[in-house]
């Protein structure tokens, strides 16, 4: 008879299985930067006095021009999707609620959004070169009241093939 813990234990790991990443992470190492200043600006002007208690604290900064380089040498020729996910947990807040990502993009993948712990389709196609670049121009958003400190989050570009 196998011992509770041990049953327990297989459980779990089993169920781990299921819950594993669905794509694997590009290397994005080639994007020529990875740390930026933004300026947050209240989202919502005016008359204050009308707006609920979390559109009150909603901060709003926009990143133009950031400069994404995906290495997809090991896909070439390959139909694949590639996504945009966020981190679950986002350093420097003290909940992830109101956070929200969203953006427009050149040329190469699609503009969308997402919020932590999800991600959204960027491409969808054949992988037709080694680097796979585009500029990207971001907008953030989140609750003023939920932030703890210095700001940090790297967005996740995974892929998958089919």
């Amino acid at each position: 008879m196998v011992p509770i813990r041990v049953a327990l234990f297989i459980f779990l790991l089993a169920g781990s299985v299921f819950v594993a990443r669905a794509g694997e992470i590009l290397d994005d190492s080639q994007s020529p930067k990875k740390q930026y200043s933004v300026q947050f600006k209240w989202a919502h002007q005016g008359d204050v006095f009308e707006l609920s208690k979390d559109d009150f604290y909603q901060l709003k900064a926009c990143i133009p021009n950031v400069e994404v380089r995906l290495n997809t040498a090991d896909y070439l020729g390959k139909q694949a999707k590639i996504y945009l996910e966020l981190p679950q947990t986002i350093d420097g807040v003290s909940s992830t609620e109101g956070f929200s990502l969203t953006w427009e993009t050149d040329r190469v993948f699609a503009s969308g959004g997402t919020t932590p712990g999800n991600r959204a389709l960027i491409f969808d196609g054949e992988i037709k070169s080694l680097i796979m670049t585009d500029l990207f121009t971001f907008t953030l958003k989140m609750n003023a009241s939920h932030l703890t400190g210095k700001l940090r989050y790297a967005p996740i570009f995974e892929i998958e093939t089919y």
